[in-house]
């Protein structure tokens, strides 16, 4: 391996590892990051599954359907995982009069060209396993509230508010990680077509997530409504 594409997946890789610690605090706009927003707002949600009249039906149908979602991505990713696998126990000349492997792979050793797929498998996998302690964490905050007092018991309510949003904030924070995993797949996709794309669309793709977190119309309307809850 060259030291081109050493260095592309020595960035990759320390980019991956460090953006989710930096946009879990807010990064690049501390106070108006839809991460940091979210978590306030959550905070509201929980605050008001204690408060309001009615049973908290709608809420869980809420989080049954992030439950679904998680279990759908879940699958396909996994899918994805067992049909990209085969590429590692090919023959290493297999395909090599023609398509898609001759034109990624023609002048690639067998190892560097497992390598990439190595790659894409590694960032399905880690949003795999997101997807699945997302499930399982969705689970046990149904779990909790449905274990909390209602309306006629004596009770803390910003003592449960805080405990509910402690459980529920990690569980929908481990989806979104899921989710942010894709943009790493499609980066490390461009590996195939050498080093110099690879970083190309590394930098595209972080700087798409960070647009979405941080300037989108999403993250705008999410930063206005923690405005009013404030």
């Amino acid at each position: 391996m060259d030291f081109l594409n050493v260095a592309a997946i020595v960035f990759f890789l320390l980019v991956w590892v460090a953006l989710e610690p930096l946009m879990a605090v807010g990064w690049p706009r501390r106070n108006d990051s839809l991460s940091v927003d979210m978590v306030r707002i959550r905070t509201a949600w929980m605050r008001e599954v204690l408060t309001r009249d009615n049973n908290f039906i709608g809420d869980a149908a809420i989080l049954g359907h992030t439950i679904n979602s998680a279990s759908f991505f879940g699958s396909a990713n996994l899918i994805v995982i067992v049909g990209l696998s085969g590429a590692l126990f090919m023959e290493p000349n297999y395909g090599s009069g023609g398509g898609l492997i001759e034109m990624f792979a023609a002048q690639d050793p067998a190892w560097f060209f497992q390598c990439k797929v190595l790659l894409i498998m590694a960032t399905l996998l880690r949003g795999l396993s997101d997807f699945i302690w997302a499930v399982r964490q969705i689970n046990y905050c149904l779990a909790a509230i449905g274990a909390s007092p209602s309306r006629d018991e004596d009770r803390d309510i910003v003592s449960w508010t805080n405990a509910l949003t402690l459980v529920l904030n990690p569980a929908l924070r481990s989806f979104s990680v899921g989710v942010r995993s894709y943009y790493f797949t499609f980066a490390a996709a461009f590996w195939f077509l050498g080093p110099i794309p690879f970083i190309v669309a590394t930098i595209l793709s972080v700087g798409m997530l960070v647009w979405r977190q941080s300037w989108s119309d999403a993250a705008k309307g999410i930063m206005a409504i923690r405005k009013l809850l404030d």
